[in-house]
């Protein structure tokens, strides 16, 4: 990010703090009384944020995980290790996937061990929407990651009682099969929903073998072997009102998977397995006006088990044999309130604790990870709306505090590598953050946002894992300033025009305590804080519905992800790895009942493997996407579609092969 631009944002911060408006905005709502009413619910909780929001029940009928449905997202980028259920993670705006927080229902499904989730793992059919916050996040959420949070929010029990069915199959012997159910007796509200997805994985792709000093590629036709997975997710929930301006909710949600391990595209594993078993359950109560006027609250508990069983008999995953069953058990409670002391003037009160116990064990002699590991985290925030002007003007400052308070209960030893041992770490860390917005007119307004936060190191960077890593407890935070300024068009259309949206946002992220391995032994790597990064870019999204029947969606992300290590030399100036420089994504639907056609293209530009930009770095990938979904009947549909139907042989992250050419067909019936 040069001089000039830097300029430009830091100028535009302050014209958003300090002009008036140009037009008076829309009535405020009742549920969120300072914001404007042409704000959306996700834009409402955090309303000076960029905020996409993803409606799963766009993509009825379609073989897709959470994962393909943030792919489409702006400033999302998603990194697969594989094809359909395969481990995917995210990031957002350039970060690593450890700075993205995800809560389902506001329960957090990040772990202290490692804050990655796996996004193959998450259906979408028991979700109402995704929320994808780039940079601040609500603070009814808790900690803000560094990069940004996803909140999925699965869906209520309906008001009338409502069934439905689907089953699906294709390519490489894909099989999902999704049910559900929903009524309501009296006070009384009921869900129930399970998906079932499998899939051999057996897909054919070209092995390419970069030869980073010739620049040759040597290319030999493969099948993928080992990459079956089958996984089974259940949601049930109940609602209950007891009394007036009070209701009740208790969700559980299941999910079990087995899966095999295939490893990179040049060493296949053969028999390397990964079992996971995860059950997530929580009571919440909400309460409006009750106690006290003008004051909203919810109390939430939840407890979350966790169990992951990894086998790899020859050890080519690259650790080493491994035999491993770990364990992870989570207990903790929110008690968010709003007070809103006026008409344009809200407070928002957060508090957050949880109690994380991480269980390692093997079969296999005593290992780097046997001890156990247990978290105390306790988050504070505080959040202020107000606004000015009839709501022309917008300031919302947010202060988080958290206590992560972590202990390691043995010593860790291996022979030839540096001992850990038991010990306790405290880590205080501050997040305050401004964020402002300035409605010009009724359909057009900027906003701007900075804010300073912080990511303690989790258990794998500060006591190690299975043998790839020896643990570093004296690492400091990770540290980042986050910044971004642009603007929102909610234009009033014209007559032949249904509905119009255009996003636009720059944003200039520093990233200082960067916590990355380094390769201190053949055999194992250390994490080590190494300065930094800066992570800046463009994004843009449009969303335009014309003439009844057709709808454009357009969304764009440039990054520029700049390593600035003063400690590490031969990585400064170089671009972070598995960091695409450019991602479109473009749907263009086609409706007339009773059938429905749509066309998507996904380009992502070619990325780099390794931290010294040494190695050939992937080709661009250009997939192409065709479908058609038709309604049989007013309770019967039909869905057929060709995805990458142009064949292209793509590879991910780390050179992960995905899938060519596939079919895939569904029939939905409502019961």
């Amino acid at each position: 990010m040069n001089c000039s631009a830097v300029t430009r944002a830091w100028a535009l911060l302050g014209i958003l703090a300090t002009a008036p408006a140009a037009a008076l905005a829309d009535e405020p709502s009742a549920s969120v009384t300072v914001r404007a009413s042409a704000l959306g619910e996700a834009e409402s909780k955090a309303p000076t944020s960029f905020v996409a929001v993803i409606e799963p029940d766009a993509h009825a009928g379609e073989v897709e995980t959470v994962t393909d449905a943030l792919a489409e997202s702006v400033g999302v980028s998603v990194r697969r290790f594989g094809g359909l259920g395969a481990f995917s993670t995210l990031s957002i705006r350039g970060s690593s996937a450890n700075q993205v927080q995800i809560f389902l229902d506001g329960v957090p499904l990040s772990r202290a061990r490692n804050e990655t989730v796996s996004l193959g793992d998450l259906p979408l059919e028991s979700l109402s929407r995704i929320e994808v916050y780039r940079g601040t996040a609500p603070v009814h959420l808790g900690g803000a990651g560094l990069g940004g949070v996803v909140s999925l929010i699965s869906k209520p029990p309906s008001e009338t009682p409502e069934g439905q069915i689907s089953g699906s199959y294709g390519s490489f012997d894909t099989r999902k099969v999704t049910a559900s159910y929903s009524r309501r007796v009296g006070d009384v509200g009921l869900l129930g929903y399970a998906t079932y997805l499998g899939s051999a994985g057996n897909f054919h792709f070209k092995d390419s073998s970069p030869n980073a000093s010739t620049d040759t590629t040597h290319a030999v036709d493969q099948r993928r072997i080992n990459n079956a997975f089958d996984a089974l997710d259940t949601l049930l929930k109940g609602t209950y009102a007891p009394l007036p301006h009070v209701d009740v909710d208790v969700t559980s949600e299941l999910l079990v998977k087995d899966q095999g391990v295939p490893g990179n595209a040049h060493n296949q594993s053969p028999d390397a397995s990964f079992d996971n078993l995860r059950s997530l359950n929580y009571l919440r109560a909400r309460t409006s006006d009750f106690v006290v006027s003008h004051l909203d609250t919810a109390s939430t508990f939840y407890a979350i088990y966790e169990r992951a069983q990894f086998k790899d008999p020859t050890g080519r995953i690259g650790t080493g044999v491994q035999d491993r069953d770990d364990q992870s058990r989570v207990f903790g409670g929110k008690l968010n309130g709003t007070y809103y002391l006026a008409n344009d003037q809200a407070l928002e009160g957060d508090l957050d604790v949880s109690h994380e116990l991480f269980s390692p064990a093997t079969s296999k002699v005593r290992t780097i990870s046997d001890a156990d590991a247990w978290r105390v985290h306790t988050n504070v925030g505080l959040q202020h709306q107000s606004s000015w002007f009839d709501d022309r003007l917008m300031i919302v400052p947010t202060l988080r505090y958290e206590n992560v308070h972590d202990r390691l209960t043995g010593d860790i030893r291996n022979i030839g590598r540096p001992p850990v041992l038991a010990q306790t770490t405290e880590h205080d860390l501050f997040s305050p953050s401004i964020g402002a917005q300035v409605r010009w007119l009724s359909w057009f307004a900027t906003r701007a946002n900075i804010g300073r936060f912080q990511r303690a190191p989790n258990f794998t960077e500060l006591f190690g894992n299975s043998g790839s890593f020896v643990g570093n407890p004296t690492l400091r935070p990770e540290t980042a300033v986050n910044r971004d300024v642009g603007f929102v068009i909610a234009a009033v259309p014209p007559p032949w025009i249904r509905d119009a949206h255009l996003e636009y946002a720059y944003f200039s992220n520093d990233v200082d305590d960067l916590i990355l391995p380094v390769q201190n032994s053949p055999s194992f790597a250390r994490p080590e804080n190494i300065s930094g990064a800066r992570l800046s870019g463009h994004e843009v999204s449009a969303h335009v519905a014309a003439i009844r029947f057709v709808q454009l969606d357009v969304n764009y992300t440039n990054q520029d992800t700049y390593n600035r290590s003063h400690v590490a030399s031969a990585y400064t100036g170089k671009q972070l790895p598995g960091r695409p420089a450019d991602e479109l994504y473009t749907r263009l639907e086609l409706v007339q009942a009773p059938a429905k056609l749509y066309y998507e293209f996904n380009f992502v530009s070619g990325n780099f493997f390794d931290q010294a930009n040494f190695q050939k770095p992937t080709s661009d990938r250009r997939v192409h996407t065709l479908g058609l979904r038709f309604n049989l009947t007013e309770w019967a549909a039909l869905n057929f579609e060709a995805q990458n139907f142009t064949d292209s042989q793509v590879s991910d992250v780390g050179g992960f092969p995905l899938p060519g050419r596939s079919f895939f067909g569904t029939i939905s019936c409502k019961l």
